[in-house]
């Protein structure tokens, strides 16, 4: 070892290393400098210039290009598309391959590309462009251009291509994407893309108001599911239930579901357990305070009017204002499902008139009846007056009309008048016969034999033979705990009942009511107050990059004729480009 190449202190070497470790380290670095074995092997040599200069008849320029183009025409000749190709297209391709490149190159590929996905006009295009390639037309270099930078550029209006040249509208709409000029697109274009155009574009063009119901979008659409979709989000009111449901469109199914009279409660119950939420953390909607209002909860009422929209807000105010004097518009009468929240909020003074509408009818019916359990006899007397007089009403409202005058009259003793209204009922119905026998027989008493000519139940404000009366008895007592007279008749109607069932005989005691589901309000919800079906909201992503990309390619493929168009020597059109 000479001196200059003794190991010294430096860079990977420590004063403390043994000469021996220093040595070592030294021989190391020595080796690591050496060139590989690798780099002795010649290097693979690039195409000869004989073969760069027969390229150039087919105006590839370049080892680079020259490369790149042997790869497209190697993939245009897949056998397992080439077959759909021109046969002297394949022809010419396979000779360029073969190291015979002539002037057809272009014509070729493009006829090869006609029959091919838009994604090989993509890659096709994109040798094309990044190569260099003087095998397009000066409208289609600018085009091309335009397509495959990812930013927005713009395209003077005369070379942008006409709609026989944009045969899908494609190239079109890709540029009004890119430039935010969606709502300038003309309905030829429009009608030129509707039938392929991705969701989401087509989103895109709703929210622009370029497409609307009247166009009908979803009768060009192939897809089912298209079809679905975009009557939903333009025409809801076309969509069935079977359609929301193939779809998803659980808002439109809940809406659909309330007014079918469904248990909204099971189902929020259901969605509660799968959100792992609880009840009474879960925020009330729209339809679940209207079931409370159709159930008749006045509190549900301020929560509608912000739930609700401004229309349907001033029709609930009529029913709160129409309450006050008991007047109502007749679409509002009319409306079952706000009959209950209108007899809560309606408390009326005076004897109902049951001719001015089925919810009037009904009202005074149950007024009636309130009054009797309230033993009011004069404010029954003065509605069962009006009730009788009504003939036009419905056969079992005027069968419990006339059954309450029959005990109106049976509590004055008034037998005869009480067979009379009796014998007025038109319906066969049991109970009616179970009065007129007690009244049969109660005539052929004496007076002073004669059982007390009330109802104990209606005594207690209940119906006939109710389960519930030894409740009610313990409330009015602890109510009235300091009036004798009132406690009085509680215990005489205690005791009654108790001998009614100790015997299991209610013969002496006066049916009422006949039916007690004539009495009940109906359960219908409310329709006036749901509002129309809106439009399902879009799903799609807005001004999508992919849908952009899916247009951009289709562009590609339809302008493919007016972009890949060689003049006769592709390579007297050498473009010449600088780095």
């Amino acid at each position: 070892m000479v001196n200059e190449e003794r190991p010294g202190p430096g860079i990977g070497l420590d004063a403390s290393m043994s000469r021996a470790e220093m040595v070592e380290a030294w021989r190391e670095r020595r080796r690591a400098r050496r060139p590989g074995p690798e780099a002795d092997e010649p290097q693979a040599a690039g195409p000869d210039g004989f073969a760069l200069r027969r390229w150039r008849k087919a105006g590839v320029f370049g080892a680079d290009a020259m490369r790149s183009v042997e790869r497209l025409l190697t993939a245009l000749l897949d056998a397992r598309f080439a077959g759909s190709a021109p046969d002297w297209a394949r022809q010419v391709l396979d000779q360029c391959l073969g190291g015979d490149p002539i002037a057809q190159l272009p014509s070729a590929v493009r006829a090869v590309l006609e029959h091919r996905e838009p994604d090989d006009v993509v890659t096709a295009m994109t040798v094309v462009h990044e190569a260099g390639l003087p095998w397009l037309t000066p409208e289609g270099q600018i085009r091309l251009e335009h397509l495959m930078n990812p930013e927005p550029t713009e395209v003077p209006r005369e070379l942008r291509p006409t709609l026989s040249e944009d045969v899908s509208g494609a190239f079109a709409v890709q540029y009004a994407l890119r430039h935010d000029t969606l709502a300038r697109l003309s309905s030829a274009v429009r009608d030129q893309l509707l039938p392929w155009a991705p969701v989401g574009v087509v989103d895109d063009l709703i929210d622009a108001g370029v497409i609307t119901s009247e166009d009908e979008p979803w009768d060009v659409r192939s897809d089912a599911r298209d079809q679905d979709y975009l009557r939903a989000r333009l025409a809801p009111e076309q969509v069935d239930q079977a359609t929301a449901e193939a779809i998803g469109w659980e808002e439109y199914l809940r809406r659909r579901r309330f007014l079918d009279g469904e248990d909204l409660d099971s189902v929020n119950a259901e969605r509660t357990y799968l959100e792992g939420e609880y009840g009474d953390d879960t925020e009330e909607d729209l339809y679940d305070l209207l079931q409370r209002a159709a159930e008749g909860d006045t509190s549900a009422v301020k929560g509608l009017e912000y739930a609700l929209p401004r229309s349907l807000v001033l029709r609930l105010r009529h029913v709160r204002d129409g309450a006050l004097t008991g007047n109502w518009p007749e679409n509002i009468l009319a409306d079952r499902g706000l009959w209950r929240l209108m007899s809560v909020l309606w408390e009326p003074k005076a004897a109902v008139s049951p001719r001015r509408s089925a919810f009037h009818a009904l009202a005074a019916l149950r007024h009636a009846y309130d009054s009797l359990c309230a033993s009011d006899l004069k404010r029954a007397r003065a509605q069962v007056e009006l009730l009788v007089e009504h003939e036009q009403g419905e056969p079992r409202h005027n069968a419990e009309a006339w059954n309450m005058s029959a005990y109106l009259a049976l509590l004055d003793e008034n037998l005869d008048g009480a067979l009379v209204a009796i014998d007025r009922i038109e319906e066969n119905h049991p109970r009616a016969e179970h009065n007129r026998d007690l009244l049969e027989r109660r005539r052929t008493r004496a007076r002073n034999d004669r059982p007390h000519p009330s109802n104990p139940y209606l005594e207690l404000g209940l119906p006939h033979q109710s389960p519930v009366w030894k409740q009610r008895y313990r409330d009015l007592r602890r109510e009235f705990v300091d009036d004798r007279e009132e406690a009085a008749r509680l215990n005489r109607a205690m005791r009654r009942i108790h001998q009614a069932e100790q015997h299991e005989d209610w013969s002496d005691l006066f049916v009422l009511p006949l039916d007690a589901e004539v009495f009940r309000l109906p359960d219908d919800p409310p329709v006036t107050l749901v509002p129309p079906v809106e439009p399902l909201p879009r799903r799609t992503v807005p001004r999508n990059p992919a849908d952009v990309d899916a247009v951009r390619r289709r562009a590609l493929a339809d302008l493919l004729p007016t972009i890949l168009n060689a003049p006769r020597r592709p390579d007297h059109q050498h473009r010449i480009t600088s780095e």
